[in-house]
């Protein structure tokens, strides 16, 4: 059965292989796995405040939202690792979190109420 959520743990290792430094089949090391975990949190909180995409749960992340939140992870933490921070790498990610939380049309009909 495919996964519908991915986990903190996760995250962090999708962001460390974005970074480049997680070794062929290895846990990041402890002290780069520290690095990206004290960045979860507060970047799941900027995304909610302005209104990019709400996680709720950090150990729950939406699958479909895995793969952009784990490059804007990367990207935060990029400059402790040597490589510089990209805008156009935040804001196209982003971009994709808005389109995949985006209201879908339900193509029903509306309902309308007379007074």
């Amino acid at each position: 059965m495919p996964d519908i959520t991915k986990t903190r743990t996760d995250l962090i290792e999708r962001a460390a292989a974005e970074l480049g430094v997680l070794p062929s089949g290895q846990p990041p090391s402890d002290e780069d796995a520290a690095t990206l975990r004290a960045l979860v949190d507060p970047l799941l909180r900027q995304l909610a405040l302005d209104d990019v995409v709400d996680v709720a749960d950090a150990d729950a992340i939406p699958v479909e939202y895995f793969l952009p939140l784990s490059r804007l992870l990367a990207n935060e933490a990029s400059p402790p690792f040597g490589i510089a921070f990209s805008l156009d790498t935040k804001l196209e990610n982003e971009r994709q979190l808005r389109r995949l939380s985006a209201t879908r049309p339900t193509r029903e009909t509306q309902k309308a109420t007379y007074f």
